[in-house]
């Protein structure tokens, strides 16, 4: 999802968006702080263009009431 919405991977982000990303076994809710100028750039450099807000794994006992 960006911004609570469902959304396609062709969505275009603007900075102050956020990102949730939620697994089978694990959830992730990020802020984008940054657009990378070109499509590649380093670990080093991922790692300035967002800022994690959220992150857990998910109990195995969560996944198996799902089934």
């Amino acid at each position: 999802k960006v911004n609570g919405e469902p959304a396609k991977p062709s969505k275009q982000l603007s900075v102050g968006d956020t990102i949730e990303v939620d697994s089978l076994t694990k959830y992730l809710k990020v802020k984008v702080l940054k657009i990378p100028k070109s499509k590649n750039v380093s670990k080093k450099e991922a790692r300035e263009l967002i800022e994690v807000l959220e992150e857990f794994k998910k109990d195995i006992r969560d996944i198996i009431d799902l089934i």
